[in-house]
């Protein structure tokens, strides 16, 4: 395609493609932006063809939680067009497709439906508008007089009627509509219907593409499959490798140093792991080769005792609640303290990390499962010294994603070992590979302080966070769900070199920890019940309180012999409340049985999805909580793969009932995270119930385990 000189983005948004009229968004970050240089590539969202085929270019990665599929949802019903009529294919990585959320072309923060129901309401509007306008002129009647059902105009006085593909092309020149109106909510079809996902189809009958199942389009060579170990210890690089022990084998291709890995390329991953096997690395390890899980552990309940730093305020306002907040404990009648302690966490994603790459001199195509196209893409123009233009990525199913995927290092390895073996290669890491080299969940510890008046009164809270993330780990604690005065959160701490990044709602999974057993064994000090003390610190009207009341309501009468904790959270907009029904026996196993679940995540647009999705993060989190941590020895992983890193298996899931409080007056918000947060202290506030406190996750430290 060539470029188009002169274009406007007017001209973009109108861009007829493929014999059809393709449909682009406005959005907000770049009106007034010169798009001279995008070719019609770039066109537009939404393709409808001649056939009647709507195709929605989309922007979210489809890593098992359906966001594709629910952002076709929001394109049909607007657009009215059958659900069968409607595909996805990914968007070109340019700005005109960033999520307005996140300004950037990637999935995560629970932000894929939250960022696009808007932007795609007013494409299908758009769309809507222009077909009706079309036909309207070939029948030369008034366009008020005109209607769409299902794929199609209507006249409505005559009943006369062209499906959208028989307009389409007359469509594709009509001038932009200066506004358009969405549909009423009262005529929403498909909105809110529990509509098979698109990509189950392909998951069933084993079609589905992830990015270990790539392989090369017709016509380019054969993909050499590479494996590769890294330094075990974190910041570690290669010293030296004798390639010659293995270059003689059959079928072994290449041995390719990297600053912190090496890898063996091949014609089959089985072929490469025995050879990277067989060499012997020399590593330079570096400073972290002294650090340990217990040095960190020891470091963290030391900084919570640091004031440190806080995002509440600056200036005056915050120097004022620093006194109110000391001023309320000078005078507290008793001061209740307790601390919880969370361990690192690997993301164990079930497709391990890999990725496809075929680089020349002049270009690099990738074939990956990857949550961040966008920061991907200048990673690999930086590490290959390409522009980002010459940078091509096609996004794969993902076999899990959980926040780490966002990060890039497995796709620039791919790249830079393709380049220098001039050939196109899978790279593919191996699940000790995976664990051990991961971007964890970093480790905390947390210290809470109420000040309690003589008629205990909460006069005031204090949580002291330390944290190997420094940059602001106080979600889930800022803003607070309660009415609690002077509420006050710093954080201190530092990471020693451990590499850490974005886990499943972030650090809301430690905070909420934290905030929702303290509320319990506060509400014990108080002479009350946990839900009796939620229920006094949330207002009434609030939708904490509502999915407070309502998971209460769900939960219905206590079973004999079985223990219950509750707990509550806010994460990315959406509300969770959740009760764990367990009974722990005398061997110290805890058998869970039932977790109820409800969310308020506003406008419902799949709640088959959404379910799906809350009994997914409910169990995730359980799985994590109960049984797996991340320890280091040496600045080195302990943990080498799912027997030192379990997981929840089925026979240890608990059924998961779940409701979901549809509020079509609002806009949609999270699902994907929101789950994950509160199920880790409702399970440890019903083991409380039970007769055990448990302040240190896993549960399996403190010789707790499921049954």
């Amino acid at each position: 395609m060539g470029q188009l000189p002169g274009w406007t983005r007017r001209d973009v948004l109108l861009a007829a493609g493929l014999g059809g009229l393709c449909i682009g968004l406005r959005s907000s970050h770049s009106r007034g932006v010169d798009r001279s240089d995008v070719t019609d590539e770039l066109a537009g969202w939404v393709r409808i063809a001649p056939d009647d085929t709507v195709t929605l270019r989309s922007n979210a990665s489809e890593m098992g939680q359906g966001a594709p599929s629910a952002l076709a949802q929001i394109l049909a019903d607007e657009l009215d067009v059958e659900w069968s009529a409607v595909r996805v294919e990914m968007a070109p990585i340019a700005t005109e497709f960033f999520n307005p959320l996140t300004r950037a072309f990637m999935t995560g923060g629970s932000t894929a439906v939250a960022g696009m129901f808007e932007p795609l309401t007013q494409a299908g509007a758009t769309a809507r508008a222009l077909l009706t306008t079309a036909a309207a002129r070939r029948w030369s009647v008034p366009a008020a007089d005109c209607r769409t059902e299902r794929g199609r105009v209507i006249h409505t006085p005559t009943g006369r009627e062209l499906r959208y593909g028989e307009v389409v092309a007359a469509a594709a020149t009509l001038p932009f509509p200066p506004t358009v109106t969405p549909k009423p909510r009262a005529t929403r079809r498909l909105i809110g219907q529990p509509l098979p996902r698109l990509d189950i189809g392909g998951k069933v009958n084993g079609s589905a593409v992830f990015g270990i199942d790539a392989v090369m389009p017709d016509g380019a060579p054969h993909a050499l499959v590479a494996a590769i170990r890294h330094c075990p210890v974190f910041g570690g690089t290669l010293e030296q490798v004798d390639a010659t022990a293995v270059t003689h084998r059959p079928g072994v291709r290449a041995v390719v140093p990297l600053a912190n890995a090496v890898a063996v390329v091949a014609k089959d991953f089985w072929t490469a792991k025995t050879a990277l096997d067989a060499l012997h690395p020399e590593w330079r390890n570096g400073p972290m080769a002294a650090v340990s899980s217990a040095q960190i552990a020891a470091k963290l309940r030391e900084a919570t005792f640091e004031d440190g730093r806080t995002t509440l305020g600056v200036g005056e306002n915050l120097q004022r609640l620093a006194a109110a907040t000391n001023s309320a404990f000078a005078q507290a009648a008793r001061v209740v303290e307790r601390t919880y302690e969370l361990p690192l966490l690997a993301h164990a994603t079930l497709e391990p990390m890999n990725a496809t790459a075929w680089v020349t001199s002049e270009r690099a195509v990738l074939w990956v499962p990857t949550q961040t196209q966008s920061a991907l893409r200048r990673a690999l123009a930086k590490a290959l010294g390409l522009a980002e233009a010459a940078v091509a990525i096609h996004t794969t199913l993902l076999g899990g994603g959980f926040g780490r995927r966002q990060h890039t290092d497995f796709g620039v390895e791919a790249a830079l070992v393709s380049r220098e073996v001039g050939a196109p290669v899978k790279l593919i890491w191996s699940r000790e590979e995976d664990l051990q080299h991961d971007h964890y969940r970093p480790a905390a510890t947390i210290r809470l302080r109420a000040a309690l008046s003589a008629k205990r009164d909460i006069l005031a809270l204090r949580v002291n966070i330390g944290c190997l993330d420094t940059d602001d780990p106080t979600g889930g604690l800022v803003p607070s769900l309660y009415a609690i005065p002077n509420h006050w959160v710093s954080y201190a701490g530092d990471n020693p070199g451990v590499p850490i990044g974005p886990w499943r709602s972030v650090d809301h999974s430690q905070n909420v920890f934290a905030l929702e057993s303290f509320m319990d064994e506060l509400a014990a000090e108080l002479g009350l019940s946990g839900l009796a003390l939620r229920r006094k610190l949330l207002a009434p009207q609030s939708r904490a309180r509502g999915v407070l009341d309502a998971v209460v309501e769900l939960a219905g009468a206590p079973v004999a012999g079985r223990s219950r904790g509750v707990a509550v959270a806010e994460r990315s907009g959406s509300y969770v409340a959740e009760i764990a029904e367990i009974s722990l026996g005398s061997d110290s196993r805890v058998k869970v049985h039932r977790v109820f679940a409800v969310i308020d995540c506003g406008l419902v647009v799949n709640p088959s999805t959404v379910e799906a999705q809350m009994q997914g993060g409910i169990l995730f989190g359980l799985s994590t909580a109960a049984l797996s941590e991340i320890t280091l020895e040496a600045g080195h992983v302990v943990q080498r793969n799912f027997d030192g890193f379990p997981l929840l298996t089925m026979a240890q899931a608990p059924e998961v009932i779940v409701r979901i409080l549809d509020r079509p007056e609002l806009p949609p918000s999270g699902v994907g995270e929101p789950p994950v947060p509160p199920i880790a202290p409702a399970l440890c506030n019903a083991i409380a119930a039970a007769g055990r406190r448990c302040r240190e996750l896993p549960l399996s430290r403190q010789g707790l385990l499921l049954a």
